[in-house]
């Protein structure tokens, strides 16, 4: 019992750690009311990604021990991320040159800031893996792919693939 509340504690901790970094760093530029907005709902989204990992490891049964390291790769995590959004917005202007345009440069730039968000998601969800035994990988595994999989369900119902085909039906029925 007492190991679960340290561990439920530590991750905790973790969450309000992580918001009160967002919050001091969130208010460092003069952006638009709409450009607010839109950062509001991507910064959800990471929050969200950092709340679906705490729940999926909350369900392995990791000791305290094991909760304190996945803390400190959140804390890498976040710190990343915070190092990232200081660059500030990508600028690509290496790729206009006198009369010519560069659009291999132009394209490495764009996609760097997503790529290095991308790469700082894969090393904590390694990290976490690394810290984890087999069992509790494969917990882990089931409860933070199982909204992926909800989307793809829905997505693929919205769109048809999972309703038989007209042809099929009308066979069945003769």
């Amino acid at each position: 019992m007492y190991k679960r509340i340290l561990i439920a504690s530590v991750l905790a901790s973790t969450l309000l750690s992580g918001a009160a970094i967002a919050s001091s760093h969130g208010n460092m530029g003069g952006s638009s009311m709409s450009n607010k907005q839109d950062e509001g709902s991507h910064n959800k989204q990471k929050k969200e990604f950092v709340k679906k990992v705490v729940n999926a490891v909350s369900k392995t049964g990791i000791n305290a021990v094991q909760a304190q390291k996945v803390t400190d790769a959140i804390n890498v995590y976040k710190q990343a991320k915070v190092k990232i959004k200081q660059k500030g917005p990508v600028c690509p202007l290496e790729a206009f040159k006198g009369n010519s345009f560069d659009k291999k440069v132009f394209r490495e730039t764009m996609l760097s800031k997503p790529d290095a968000m991308i790469s700082a998601r894969a090393n904590m969800l390694e990290s976490i893996y690394a810290i984890l035994d087999k069992e509790q990988r494969e917990i882990f595994t089931r409860e933070f792919t199982a909204h992926m999989i909800e989307k793809t369900i829905k997505k693929n119902m919205i769109k048809g693939y999972m309703l038989p085909k007209r042809n099929m039906m009308q066979q069945q029925q003769q």
